[in-house]
Order: C-alpha cells, then sequence, then structure tokens
C-alpha cells in the first residue's frame, strides 16, 4: 500500500511551518557572548602595579619601563620590544637582552603575569 500523495494545501502549511519554525529556532537561539578586544589592542596603555612599578605597552610593539633613581642601587629607564607567541604567552626583549617568555592574561583592567616556571606571579592594573 502506498501513502497517498499529499494535496498541494497540505505542503504549502507543512512548508509554512517549518519555515517559520526554523526562523524562530535561529532568533531565540545563544545570545551572542561579546568579543573580548584583541589581546595586542588590549595591552596597549600604561599599567602599574601594587608595588608602584610602572610599565608602558605602545601600539607599536614597543614599551618604556621607567626607572627608579631614587632606589639603592638606582636603575636606569628600560625600553623594550613585545610580541605575542599566541593569545597567552608574551615575549619581551628588553635592549641588549634575550627575549622572556611569560603567560599573560588580561581581564578588563587587570593584566597578570606569570613566568615560565610558574612560580612568581605580577599582577598590574590600567592607569587612569
Amino acid at each position: 500500500m502506498t501513502a497517498a500523495p499529499m494535496r498541494s494545501p497540505t505542503r504549502v502549511l507543512i512548508l509554512g511551518l517549518m519555515l517559520v519554525l526554523g526562523a524562530a529556532a535561529c532568533a531565540s537561539g545563544p545570545t551572542p557572548t561579546p568579543t573580548p578586544p584583541a589581546i595586542e589592542k588590549a595591552i596597549v596603555g600604561k599599567w602599574v602595579n601594587a608595588q608602584g612599578g610602572m610599565i608602558h605597552f605602545y601600539a607599536d610593539s614597543t614599551g618604556f619601563i621607567p626607572g627608579l633613581a631614587e632606589a639603592v642601587e638606582p636603575i636606569a629607564d628600560s625600553r623594550f620590544t613585545y610580541y605575542f607567541q599566541d593569545r597567552t604567552h608574551l615575549g619581551i626583549v628588553l635592549e641588549g637582552q634575550s627575549a622572556v617568555i611569560l603567560e599573560i592574561k588580561i581581564e578588563g583592567d587587570k593584566m597578570t603575569w606569570r613566568g615560565r616556571t610558574g612560580n612568581a606571579e605580577y599582577v598590574y592594573q590600567r592607569a587612569k
């Protein structure tokens, strides 16, 4: 026994329901989360830590760390270049030295670094 062919109005009704339900499913899907800014843009700016240390990251992949003249052994200003190995690893090259690779995480105005061994953690806040 073969099924009776659907009449034209029935086909139209089924197709219409499929379109409406399909569109409703698309419209009521999960709300997209905002895309975080690319880490290359998020790092740009002036950052300070709780000890008063400061570091500047510029958009041209260079940076600056102000020295500490009043320290027991004065520390000179330092310029550096930086690059990202991936979204979680930052390479910093101080003038005349080899690269230091850090694990990095930026959440809003908070930047956290960890060294390769993961023992030391450095936290910076974006300077206002």
